[in-house]
């Protein structure tokens, strides 16, 4: 069920070292490529820049994590934004499924959902640990009924800054990611799954944002054949007062060599509210728009904490 968090095994090594080999180093750098479109950052220490790079004739980012929290949840679409150097979040909530589909009823229930977000060796960097606790239930008028429960797989990944928004030129982020085999038997792949997700966004006024995520997982079906799910998601946030937010987003699954999985169509809305500047609930619902998409889906609550 949690399947918009997933990279790279050999990205995600090379991502650290980079970053590591980046923190110890406390020497200022100063690259000039005056021709090129998009150029790596430079005018003060690599750790406190906002991001890897800037679009040509753009200016530093101020470094610091934003006022108020934002989440990656409740949409499937990621954020292209990061939570700051030296800031821990924290993003849990419960999420239901339902479909029925030639006389065979099938309920899924999400719990936790925990995604774990730290802000670590530089302003652009981000380290990311999720899971969760599933329960399915099917009622098969033919074959009887089941039901399973256990822990997901865990996902590890990471969100590097690449830019941020200047114009119409969108701020953009990359995940590589992978889901790790140690979840229950019932939900486990019993073999490492990468992947990447890049993610980018456009802040087009003062209440209206536009957030969009291409991902490329790597998948296994009921057959047990692999495969790669392609994931598109484009998602309008609308901010209606200071503290109440909504959103809007379509979401498509599209298996690429798979036997048995076919491509999935969803509509997802909902609304966020700030308790405070570092707390947020979220409450949101997706329905299937084909035949091979649930009847409900990614319907469910939340809260998110920030320290």
């Amino acid at each position: 069920m949690n399947r918009t968090r997933d990279i790279l095994t050999p990205a995600i090594a090379l991502t650290f070292a980079f970053t590591c080999a980046a923190a110890s180093s406390a020497a200022e750098t100063t690259i000039t490529l005056d021709e090129a479109w998009l150029w790596p950052t430079a005018s003060r220490s690599f750790r406190h820049e906002k991001s890897l790079f800037r679009w040509a004739g753009q200016g530093p980012a101020e470094p610091g994590r934003s006022e108020t929290i934002i989440t990656d949840r409740p949409h499937l679409s990621e954020a292209s934004n990061l939570v700051g150097l030296g800031t821990a979040q924290l993003e849990c909530g419960y999420s239901y499924f339902h479909d029925r589909n030639a006389g065979v009823t099938s309920e899924g229930h999400s719990f936790g959902e925990a995604l774990l977000r730290l802000g670590i060796f530089a302003e652009w960097f981000e380290l990311r640990l999720a899971d969760g606790y599933l329960m399915e239930r099917t009622r098969d008028p033919v074959n009887g009924n089941t039901r399973i429960r256990g822990f997901d797989d865990l996902y590890l990944g990471a969100k590097l800054a690449l830019t941020t928004q200047d114009g119409v030129l969108p701020e953009m982020a990359i995940f590589p990611q992978m889901r790790l085999p140690v979840g229950h038997d019932a939900f486990s792949n019993d073999e490492v799954l990468p992947g990447y997700l890049f993610a980018y966004s456009w802040t087009i006024n003062d209440w209206l944002e536009l957030e969009c995520n291409n991902q490329a997982n790597r998948r296994i079906d009921d057959s047990g054949h692999s495969y790669v799910e392609l994931i598109q998601t484009a998602n309008f946030e609308v901010t209606l007062t200071d503290r109440l937010g909504s959103f809007y987003e379509f979401v498509m699954f599209t298996p690429t060599g798979a036997l048995t999985a076919q491509t999935e169509y969803y509509f997802h809305t909902g609304v966020v509210y700030l308790l405070a500047d570092n707390v947020q609930v979220d409450i949101h619902s997706a329905i299937g728009l084909n035949e091979a998409a649930a009847d409900w889906a990614f319907t469910g609550v939340g809260i998110s904490f920030r320290r």
